[in-house]
């Protein structure tokens, strides 16, 4: 048995006992791509098709690929369902910490992901592909984004948006007051005016000296002051430029608290991009392909992040890392323990399902 075989069989496995497909050999193609992707660490139909195990010519897996990205009766969404309500019902418990971030893949496509934190890892929930270049999209490409996930939050969650300054948009927080009882920390641009009272000034101008913090609680954001938010100036010392954002968190200290989390996680995107799947050299140009595509890329993203907490809650690292201290990220420790094993015909099974500890400690 090939490794690539050895792969596909268990990922196939797997598989049937969590989804269902209208047809077999869908979910079959679906095992395919995600054991292609994480063998090859790549995301392009071709690249995958030569590390996939199959008698036919890695021409015609490549077009069985094709048509599988085509195929307008399989919706993402629906499929990947299961995968996210595990994820936000795991990690229910405390706040749940939801991020925005968009990139491009593709060819002339932007995706927005919008994930699950755990510790300093972004998880994926949904996503949004368009046609479009790099930059701030609309706010109503965000709200849309977030009403793919608004659905799947366990009932008494507690949740927490935290986004750049893109997403500080008058449509995203009044989206987020009529439609949901989240909180949010967002960064916001120094050029904005709010209403603080009887005075109308850019936040810019309010004065903060390096290594200081200060809120200006309930003030009107926009000239317009289409809504209310606490204001908070924040200039650490560590920091070049001062931060500022509004937030529906009273407690200063702890908005920050929650908005320095967000400079520390690893993205979705950097594990799919250079360190991992290549998802940006896919070639791919339409948007709903792209989103199948993504699909595999996920679940592939999944159970590396999986095969990774289980290497920390099992102490193999020191089989496919430093000794000494920890080198490297949860991704990579899931990744290159997978292709170890295959190295030197180890048992294992896929988890799609991360099991997640708080006792693991210095997980990034």
């Amino acid at each position: 048995m090939t490794d690539r075989y050895q792969v596909y069989r268990k990922v196939l496995k797997v598989l049937k006992e969590m989804m269902q497909l209208s047809h077999p050999g869908h979910l079959v193609t679906l095992a395919m791509l995600i054991a292609g992707i994480v063998v090859s660490r790549h995301a392009q139909l071709a690249r995958i098709s030569s590390e996939t195990a199959t008698p036919a010519k890695d021409k015609s897996t490549e077009m069985r690929f094709r048509r599988w990205v085509k195929n307008a009766h399989l919706d993402p969404e629906v499929l990947y369902l299961p995968f996210a309500q595990h994820l936000l019902a795991a990690l229910a418990h405390a706040p749940l910490l939801l991020v925005m971030d968009g990139s491009q893949v593709g060819r002339g496509c932007m995706v927005l992901m919008v994930s699950v934190v755990y510790k300093k890892r972004a998880l994926p929930l949904a996503w949004l592909v368009y046609r479009g270049k790099k930059g701030h999209t609309t706010a109503q490409r965000h709200i849309e984004a977030l009403e793919k996930v608004r659905p799947l939050i366990p009932a008494q969650a507690a949740v927490i948006l935290l986004g750049d300054a893109e997403y500080d948009t008058s449509a995203m927080l009044q989206w987020l007051a009529a439609n949901t009882a989240w909180d949010y920390v967002l960064r916001t641009s120094p050029q904005i005016y709010v209403q603080d009272g009887s005075t109308s000034q850019a936040i810019g101008d309010y004065p903060l000296e390096k290594g200081h913090l200060w809120v200006r609680p309930q003030v009107g954001f926009t000239q317009q002051a289409s809504s209310t938010v606490n204001l908070i100036g924040w200039w650490g010392l560590r920091y070049a430029q001062p931060v500022y954002l509004i937030t529906s968190i009273a407690a200063r200290y702890q908005a920050c608290q929650y908005y320095r989390r967000r400079f520390r996680i690893e993205t979705f995107f950097s594990d799919q991009k250079s360190r991992g799947f290549h998802i940006h050299k896919s070639h791919l140009a339409d948007p709903a392909r792209l989103a199948r595509l993504l699909l595999a890329a996920c679940l592939a993203y999944l159970w590396v992040i999986a095969q990774g907490l289980l290497v920390l809650t099992n102490q193999q690292t020191g089989w496919i890392d430093r000794t000494d201290r920890r080198d490297k990220s949860l991704f990579r420790l899931g990744l290159d323990w997978i292709h170890y094993a295959l190295k030197r015909n180890l048992d294992f099974e896929p988890i799609f399902h991360p099991q997640f500890s708080a006792s693991l400690t210095n997980v990034r």
